[in-house]
Order: structure tokens, then sequence, then C-alpha cells
């Protein structure tokens, strides 16, 4: 895609105009305060980064204590945040920029320090490989139309709030893709075993999410293509779910990648081509961000999205958009960043 199309306006759907397709990507910057209230370094840092960008996508607020991801991240789990989440829009809005409240669910990979004490709960009661979690409580249907409503009321303070819209954190192993992989969803019930139990819990999230939504307000959902550990999340599977979150009727998928440009490693067929290239061909015009190491106007012309998030280089660099119309190469870019540039 052409760089002056990339820096123009966007019609993301009918009544949802961007003025241009840079997104900030979802980053927890872990600055809320102790009860996940926004804090005013929340709002330092977006009224910074929100200047130049189409939409900012505002990263990882949790939408029950049980859920709570990290130390130090935005809640959306109680009608008390509701003012300091609209403060945040507020201050998104004053740049001319789209505001977008990501909401998760930790699932297993928590623990009982950072939910306070409330129970870590997951799929099935099998304790993820990584990081400081703890073993999860296999959830109930009971519990599991609990935490659907968990996102549904979320979703309504995000309204209240002044958000644009929100997007389903169903990556980077939490409680989404938690019951999509095989690793972390060994239940034998209706949510799980086959890939069409599997997609069940994220596709009721997503179906009453967007019936909550009303338009203009917009529902994105962002996922990781596929996992690299034996027996988990394979990229066959997740286009399974891509394919079925485009008929629930969400505005926008979100791809968080390592690579913009990263194959397969699940599926050799398919690892010919690009994974935006296949994820394309499965979910046909729907609006589709693309992330990972865009770095410079090159890698913007080549990644295969509609949108494009980018994280690092807007972190460091609050105005970094600015220097797309300039040109600049990434070793240039990096200079002016007064950051060391390894090639």
């Amino acid at each position: 895609m052409q760089l002056d199309r990339i820096l123009n306006s966007y019609q993301l759907t009918r009544n949802f105009k961007l003025k241009n397709r840079i997104v900030l990507a979802p980053l927890n910057i872990q600055s809320a305060l102790f009860d996940g209230k926004v804090s005013l370094n929340d709002l330092d840092f977006h009224s910074k980064r929100s200047k130049d960008v189409g939409m900012d996508v505002v990263g990882s607020a949790y939408v029950s204590e049980s859920g709570n991801t990290a130390f130090g991240s935005i809640s959306a789990a109680k009608d008390e945040d509701i003012p300091g989440l609209r403060r945040l829009s507020e201050t998104i809005h004053q740049n001319g920029c789209k505001a977008i409240l990501q909401l998760v669910h930790a699932g297993r990979m928590t623990n009982q320090f950072v939910t306070k004490g409330h129970p870590v709960v997951g799929p099935s009661p099998i304790k993820a490989e990584h990081g400081v979690v703890d073993t999860p409580t296999e959830l109930t249907n009971d519990i599991i139309k609990q935490v659907i409503d968990d996102f549904v009321s979320a979703t309504n303070r995000a309204i209240q709030a002044g958000f644009d819209g929100v997007e389903l954190h169903g990556a980077n192993t939490f409680l989404l893709q938690q019951f999509m992989s095989p690793c972390s969803n060994q239940r034998h019930d209706q949510f799980g075993g086959s890939i069409m139990n599997r997609v069940k819990f994220p596709l009721l999230v997503a179906h009453e999410v967007a019936r909550a939504a009303h338009n203009p307000f917009v529902v994105g959902y962002r996922l990781s293509p596929e996992e690299v550990e034996t027996g988990g999340l394979t990229f066959t599977d997740n286009l399974v779910l891509m394919s079925l979150l485009k008929q629930v009727g969400i505005d926008y998928l979100g791809l968080s990648l390592r690579r913009y440009n990263q194959h397969s490693v699940t599926n050799q067929q398919l690892g010919r081509f690009s994974v935006t290239e296949v994820v394309r061909q499965v979910v046909g015009e729907l609006p589709m961000i693309v992330s990972g190491q865009l770095n410079d106007p090159a890698h913007l012309r080549e990644a295969g999205g509609d949108l494009f998030a980018v994280g690092k280089q807007l972190f460091v660099k609050p105005d970094w958009a600015k220097t797309l119309n300039k040109g600049y190469s990434e070793a240039e870019l990096f200079k002016l960043m007064k950051l060391p540039y390894s090639g």
C-alpha cells in the first residue's frame, strides 16, 4: 500500500472514519493506580501518543478482578472505573483520534497476588508452563456465563465512558485463546474437544459484546495466529475462528504478530504464504490490523493490512508518525531518536 494512502483518512465502517491508518498498538504500560483506576501517567502517555495516529487502542483493561493480568493494569471491572475511563477517552479525543478500549481476562495467566485473592480460573485445571502463575480452577458453565456477562458489562462501561469501541483480547495466551488451545483446554463438555466446541466460548463473548454495541461503536478482536508449543493452537484451527468471527459481526480483526510478514510454523502448506495473505483469503474485506516490527515506511508499504498497529516506535518516540511523511529509513529514524542501530 502506498504511503499516502496509509497517512490519509480511512473509513473503517460506514459511520467510523479515522484520520489515518496508523494505530497505537495496545500496550499495557502498567501505570494505573493500585485499584485499576486511570492515573495521570495514563492520561499523559495517551495524550502524547494519540496526536498523530488514527486510532489509539488502550491496552488490556481487565473485565473482572479474577481476570487481572498484571499490577498496574487498567480496570473496566466496576462502575467506579467509569469517570477515570471517561477522562482517558476525552484525552484521546482531544487529538482527533478514535479511542478503543481493549478488554481482557487473564484466565490462567495470573496469580492470586495480582487478583487480590480472587480465584484464578481457566478452561481446565492446567498450570501454564511460563510466567508467575497459579494452577487455575476449572470454569463451571455457570461461571463461564458470568465471565461472558463481565465482558458485556465492561463494554457498557466503555460506552458510558465515551470510548468509540472495544477490542477483545484473544491473543497472547489469555483466556479467549486458552479456550481455543488444546494445551490449556482439555474439557469434555460443549466447550472442549473438537475445534467446533473450542470456538464456542470466544464466539459467545464476541456475539454478546457485539449485541451490546450500538452503531457507530465498533467491536474488534485481536488474536495470535498460532502457538509454537507442541500440541498447541494451530493456524488452521484459528482460521476457523476468524471465519466465524466475521459471521458474528465484528468490525475488525487485529493480528498480534512477531513480524508483519511472518509465515505459519504449524501448517507447512499454508506456510508458503505470509500469515496476512492467508487471513485475507479467509476474512475477505473484513478490516485487518497488522502489527509486528513496523519500523519504517518500507515495512508499512509491504504489510498486507488495512490498518497498521505500531507499539515500540510510538512508545519510544510519541511523534514517530510525523516522520513518515519525510520518508526516513529505519537507520535514520534510530539516529533521530538517538538510539543505537544494529541493522
